[in-house]
C-alpha cells in the first residue's frame, strides 16, 4: 500500500521493456528490408521520391502528434531540444544518402554496409559517453569496417563505389542518431521524425 515498486515488479518491468524493444526492432527490420525493393520499383528520380516521402511522412506523423498531444503540439516540438535537432539532422541526411545509395549500388551492398551500424554506434558511444563496449564488440566492429573497405575497393564501377560510400555515410549518421537517442531517452522522437521528414523535401 506504500506505493513502492518491489524488486520483482521492477525486474518484470525491465524484462517487459526489453521484450517489447526486441519485438519493435524485429518488426522495424522486416519493414526496413522492403525499402530496397520498393525504391527500385519506383521509376521517379531520387529527389522526387524524397519529396513525396518527406511530405506524406511529415503530415502523417504530425497528425498523430496533434491527436496524441491534444492542443500541446507546440510544446511537444519545443521539448526536443538540441538532441532532437541533432537526431532530426542525422535522420534527414541519412535518408537522402540511403535513397541515393540504392540507386547507385546494389541493394545487397547497402544492406550489408548498414548492418555495421550497431558496431559503429558502439564505437561512437564509447568515444562520446564512455559507454565501454566489450572487447568482442570492438573486434567485430573492426572486422565489419574492414569488410566494408574491401567491398568498396572491389566494386566494379566508380558509380557503385559512390553508392557504397553514400551507404557508409548513411550508416555512420544513423549510428550517431542511435547514440543521441540512447543518451536522451526522455526526449520524444515522434516530433523529431516529423521534423526530419519535411526537411528532406
Amino acid at each position: 500500500a506504500s506505493g513502492r515498486s518491489t524488486p520483482s515488479a521492477v525486474m518484470w518491468s525491465d524484462e517487459g521493456s526489453r521484450t517489447a524493444g526486441s519485438l519493435i526492432v524485429a518488426v522495424s527490420a522486416v519493414a526496413f528490408s522492403t525499402a530496397g525493393l520498393f525504391t527500385r520499383l519506383i521509376a521517379a528520380d531520387v529527389w522526387t521520391m524524397l519529396f513525396w516521402r518527406g511530405l506524406f511522412g511529415g503530415l502523417l506523423i504530425g497528425a498523430y502528434i496533434a491527436w496524441r498531444e491534444r492542443g500541446e503540439m507546440r510544446g511537444a516540438f519545443a521539448a526536443i531540444g538540441w538532441a532532437g535537432v541533432l537526431a532530426a539532422t542525422c535522420s534527414t541526411v541519412a535518408t537522402i544518402c540511403f535513397i541515393a545509395a540504392l540507386r547507385a549500388t546494389t541493394v545487397a551492398d547497402v544492406t550489408i554496409i548498414y548492418a555495421t551500424a550497431p558496431f559503429i554506434a558502439a564505437v561512437i558511444a564509447w568515444a562520446w559517453t564512455r559507454d565501454y563496449p566489450h572487447r568482442t564488440t570492438l573486434t567485430a566492429s573492426g572486422l565489419a569496417l574492414v569488410g566494408v573497405v574491401i567491398m568498396c575497393g572491389c566494386s566494379p564501377s566508380q558509380g557503385q563505389v559512390a553508392g557504397d560510400l553514400l551507404a557508409l555515410a548513411m550508416t555512420v549518421l544513423m549510428a550517431l542518431m542511435m547514440v543521441v537517442i540512447r543518451k536522451n531517452r526522455r526526449v520524444s522522437m515522434l516530433p523529431v521524425s516529423s521534423c526530419s521528414s519535411p526537411a528532406r523535401i
